[in-house]
């Protein structure tokens, strides 16, 4: 494989983990300024590596990016209870698609290399930065963009949508492009989920879990980075079970609602839609699954 296959594999695994366009464009010149001083092949290899280990334990390869639904990987020696367990499976749309467990805080990533990843993508060095995350997420998040977003999308016309936009985003001090491409991407979200009747009157996508499972995944890596004990992961995952109760009827409900949001802050793109929707079915229907042992309403 050569370096540019390499490098279309390494950028679609990042889309399929919910990274934003703007967050892989930015690391995407990052890296290519370094081509010149860096093999190329053995760079993006390298970067793979990196990243599938923090998000599975393991190097996936070529294979693993296009894989079929795989095993349900819990670990026998989790203390948690059933309620704590319920509240780490509300994030395993991403934790089953990278191969973690299900069922345990632990992730099993090294402490180094987990610090080493929450530094790179997520800008956090410390227990501080990894707090603040967390109350940013609970308390704002990118649901609020999409709420207004939403009633842009409301409006009578494309040019109406832009305008109120516009307003928002010269009072919040945004970037109009980054705003007016999730404008475009909730656009076509709403087309493709509404062709695939995946969503109708009765089940209608919220974004609250495109926060809230980050605060949960963000939450065991940072117990993996030694940024924070079990007790507090354990605070932080269960803190999230009340307000995700009420917005969901069903681990279907939260599931699609997880893809519609990436869809939203990523872009359309099939193949990783394709995944998460296989994913999903799997997930709904293995019998060692948490989302089959572990009703929605126990």
């Amino acid at each position: 494989m050569n370096s540019q296959q390499y490098m279309e594999l390494y950028w679609q695994q990042l889309k399929n983990l919910g990274l934003s366009n703007e967050a892989i464009n930015l690391y995407r010149q990052q890296m290519e300024q370094s081509v010149n001083t860096t093999d190329p092949l053995h760079m993006f290899t390298e970067n793979m590596k990196q990243f599938n280990q923090f998000f599975t334990g393991d190097d996936a390869d070529e294979e693993a990016l296009c894989r079929e639904p795989g095993t349900v990987l819990l670990n026998k020696t989790s203390l948690l209870t059933q309620e704590q367990q319920w509240a780490v499976a509300c994030g395993a749309d991403l934790a089953f698609l990278n191969g973690q467990y299900l069922n345990d805080i632990t992730t099993g990533i090294s402490k180094q290399e987990c610090r080493q990843l929450l530094s790179e993508w997520w800008d956090i060095d410390s227990q501080e930065e990894l707090l603040d995350m967390f109350t940013w997420l609970r308390e704002s998040g990118h649901r609020i963009d999409y709420d207004i977003i939403l009633q842009a999308i409301n409006s009578v016309s494309m040019k109406e949508s832009k305008a109120f936009l516009r307003e928002y985003i010269a009072a919040n001090e945004l970037e109009e492009a980054v705003v007016m491409e999730r404008l475009r991407n909730t656009r076509d979200a709403l087309e493709l989920f509404r062709s695939k009747q995946l969503i109708h009157d009765k089940l209608q996508p919220d974004m609250l879990i495109w926060d809230f499972a980050r605060i949960i995944n963000l939450a065991r890596a940072g117990y993996d980075a030694g940024y924070i004990s079990y007790e507090a992961a354990v605070e932080e995952i269960t803190r999230c079970i009340p307000i995700i109760r009420r917005t969901y009827s069903s681990w279907k409900h939260l599931s699609l609602s997880y893809q519609f949001a990436r869809c939203v802050w990523s872009g359309v793109e099939e193949d990783s839609f394709q995944t998460l929707q296989n994913n999903m079915n799997h997930l709904l229907q293995a019998p060692d699954s948490p989302w089959v042992t572990l009703p929605w309403k126990a």
